[in-house]
């Protein structure tokens, strides 16, 4: 009877123990800052999600039992404590010691920027609680006044109200006062007063007077008077009552106000007129100007400097672009207006200069520009484009002049960098157009008025279709089919070609995963889709969507994917392969450097440009070049392809030369998937 009282009693106390238990880890839990227990040897009892979140990089290896002492050994291996870099065994020492022997709190920085404080108490007989607070927003609150205490180009202090001490000063408050930076730390603040003005100068330090026009008289070093306006705001800072002071001087306050206003219609690095200022010119201008008057603006775009910057670095473009705008104000009129609009855009705003003139500027701007700029011992070589516009004939509005304006340089870097246009309304007209054909290319897409029609590529030796390429078309409403060349640019100018061209893929593998299996889909893919990197999961994702086999997906590429440098284009590649994926070289024979290509590229198939084919039967050059490719093709194991195919002669002839594939209008046009005679036999 009494073991049986024993054992309930025991039932009973281990039930509370667990309930005690789960209320503590409930509590814990709601605790917003990072808890840990350690016991007395520093091993792990309990922890909340906050700490384990907090150290994410170790939560391998937080479990009951496992020492502090290791996991931090294991962490500063990792690289999770930046601080530890260089003297390992001194901070693991150090912190130890702190865990062991607690002593207030300490920081810690982790390497994934954040900063914690910690606190640990040692319980005896119980051993650790920790508390960990992620204080990084504050660290960088601290760290963001420090900076704006320092570079405030406005003399600050920090004024402790018990010792009536200058705690600290910026740059700005030494120089105002003719003070070493030492020398002002520590310097009694009535020094800084005539003696008849400190009591009230004291009581203005120790109160808040954020919004005060009082003028007060104030001491430098060598004894001068100056006047200034002074605002304090109290705080509290590392735990001693103290003042911000922010010192006005009235010269320099004129001073910057009126710097201010120039900054605010000029550009800082070339001195000349902003965009803002521009702007307003130009209405003033046109305002000034009668009916006769004539305004002419123009904009000039400096070529090739994106190039500077990326090749020498943004410390060599802005000393072309000082030195460009000095050319270019010894050739503009007294009268005319220099301006910088943009990173290497100008504007030029000519008063009572005709057409001619300003183009004879424009001209003698370009040929200056031309001409080499000597930049630190380097030779750095740009250009310039310039397209304007002039009222009355034109417009008197002055934003639709600078459009126009813009439209002409568009229009002229379009034709020929270094080169100038007159605005022409036909500009306005092809702006319009393109607007609205863009409009209608963000309709089509959502509106499913783009289509997929596929093109056969036929054995030429059987006449068996064993691929076809799938070919993107817009069905416009009004304008019926749009050619690819007009909307592809548009796509990609639009951001919008990774859309398209994973709808092309989708379309297309879902399509051929009814066909026959012995016919392949080929599908395009632009340089863009290699530039975002998402290119590889795209395919597989439409290959385990439709169910189609990666060996019957052929992917064309051009010699611009292959323009872009670096690994990340060669590892997509060598992936795609790796999968069993085709990989064709599309219009070859058109580029700088294919035949190199080919040696560094896992291609499956090449396929001839069809300039090279409309030109068999008149050009001994194309045979030549058809009759090597092929010949490479076939060393190298791959299988050739001619586009472009419209006459039984040029079928012939590539087939007795041995080409594998026809691809071409005496096959086939694209067309409409419902369209297609696929059957077994697979014959076009």
């Amino acid at each position: 009877m009494a073991g049986g009282q024993a054992m309930q009693s025991l039932e009973l106390a281990l039930q509370a123990a667990s309930r005690a238990e789960k209320r503590l880890r409930e509590s814990i839990e709601a605790l917003p800052h990072g808890i840990v227990f350690l016991d007395e040897d520093g091993r792990y009892i309990l922890w909340n999600k906050q700490y384990a979140e907090i150290y994410h990089r170790s939560a391998d290896l937080l479990e009951p039992g496992a020492k502090l002492a290791d996991t931090l050994r294991i962490g500063v291996e990792r690289g999770d404590y930046p601080e530890a870099v260089g003297c390992e065994e001194e901070w693991l020492a150090n912190r130890l010691k702190r865990l062991n022997q607690p002593v207030g709190r300490h920081e810690q920085w982790l390497s994934n920027g954040r900063c914690i404080m910690i606190e640990e108490r040692r319980i005896e007989g119980c051993g650790t609680v920790g508390i960990r607070v992620d204080i990084t927003d504050l660290k960088q609150k601290e760290e963001n006044f420090r900076l704006l205490f320092e570079r405030n180009p406005l003399a600050m202090l920090v004024y402790d109200i018990e010792s009536g001490l200058i705690r600290s000063a910026n740059e700005a408050a030494c120089t105002f006062f003719g003070y070493e930076r030492l020398e002002m730390a520590g310097l009694a603040a009535r020094k800084l007063f005539p003696k008849t003005l400190w009591p009230k100068a004291s009581e203005m330090l120790g109160a808040d007077q954020s919004d005060t026009n009082d003028c007060w008289q104030m001491l430098r070093r060598d004894g001068s008077n100056v006047d200034a306006v002074v605002a304090t705001r109290l705080s509290q800072l590392e735990g001693y009552p103290a003042t911000i002071v922010t010192i006005f001087d009235m010269t320099e306050r004129r001073r910057i106000e009126q710097r201010m206003a120039h900054m605010a219609r000029h550009d800082e690095l070339t001195g000349l007129a902003n965009r803002a200022h521009c702007r307003e010119h130009l209405h003033e201008a046109l305002d000034k100007a009668n009916s006769t008057g004539t305004v002419t603006i123009a904009l000039v775009d400096l070529d090739h400097f994106k190039a500077v910057n990326d090749t020498y670095g943004h410390q060599f473009g802005d000393v072309v672009l000082t030195d460009a705008a000095a050319r270019m104000l010894k050739l503009i009129p007294p009268d005319a207006l220099l301006c910088r609009i943009g990173g290497d855009e100008f504007a030029i705003i000519f008063h009572r200069s005709s057409l001619m003139q300003a183009e004879l500027v424009a001209k003698s701007i370009i040929t200056t520009l031309s001409e080499p700029f000597f930049v630190h011992g380097h030779l750095i070589h740009i250009g310039a484009t310039v397209g304007f516009a002039s009222s009355p004939h034109d417009s008197r509005d002055p934003e639709t002049l600078m459009r126009y304006a813009d439209l002409a340089l568009y229009a002229a870097k379009a034709e020929r960098r270094g080169s100038c246009r007159a605005f022409e309304a036909s500009m306005d007209e092809a702006a319009q157009e393109k607007n609205q054909l863009e409009q209608d290319f963000r309709v089509a897409i959502s509106g499913g008025e783009l289509e997929v029609h596929y093109q056969p590529l036929v054995n030429l030796s059987t006449g068996e279709v064993e691929c076809y390429e799938a070919l993107l078309r817009w069905n416009h409403p009004r304008r019926g089919l749009v050619p690819p060349d007009v909307f592809v640019p548009l796509a990609e100018e639009m951001g919008a070609i990774d859309q398209i061209g994973r709808f092309v893929l989708f379309e297309a593998c879902k399509e051929a995963a009814g066909w026959p299996e012995h016919i392949k889909i080929a599908v395009n893919v632009s340089p863009l889709q290699f530039r975002n990197g998402k290119l590889l999961s795209t395919v597989i994702n439409a290959l385990s969507t439709s169910g189609l086999s990666a060996e019957r997906l052929e992917l064309e590429i051009t010699e611009a994917v292959l323009m872009e440098k670096g690994p990340r284009t060669a590892a997509i590649i060598r992936n795609l392969r790796a999968f069993g994926i085709g990989i064709s070289l599309d219009d070859f024979g058109t580029g700088y450097s294919s035949l190199s290509y080919l040696l560094n590229y896992p291609f499956t198939k090449i396929k001839i440009d069809k300039a090279f084919i409309l030109n068999l039967h008149r050009e001994a050059n194309s045979r030549a070049v058809i009759r090597a490719v092929i010949g490479l093709g076939k060393s190298l194991g791959l299988t050739v392809a001619a586009e472009g195919i419209e006459r039984e002669f040029e079928r012939d002839y590539l087939r007795d030369e041995g080409c594998t594939q026809g691809q071409g209008y005496l096959f086939g046009k694209p067309g409409h998937a419902r369209t297609l005679a696929i059957s077994g036999a697979g014959t076009a």
